[in-house]
């Protein structure tokens, strides 16, 4: 299972549970145009990641 975590505008950190990582990377999507901060991805080995990194080398895998 893969977390995105990121911290909202109102300055709470949310994480949301993901099972693949075309999921995680559309939630990133999502959190990042809805103004969230410090978006991170937990892979299901427990590395975690950049929320643009994560963007970038998913996103190639399916764009």
């Amino acid at each position: 299972m893969y977390k995105v975590t990121g911290i909202d505008p109102t300055g709470r950190v949310l994480t949301f549970a993901c099972g693949t990582d075309l999921q995680a990377l559309d939630k990133v999507r999502e959190l990042m145009a809805r103004g969230f901060r410090d978006i991170s991805v937990a892979d299901p080995k427990g590395q975690r990641t950049n929320g643009t990194a994560f963007e970038r080398s998913v996103g190639l895998e399916y764009d």
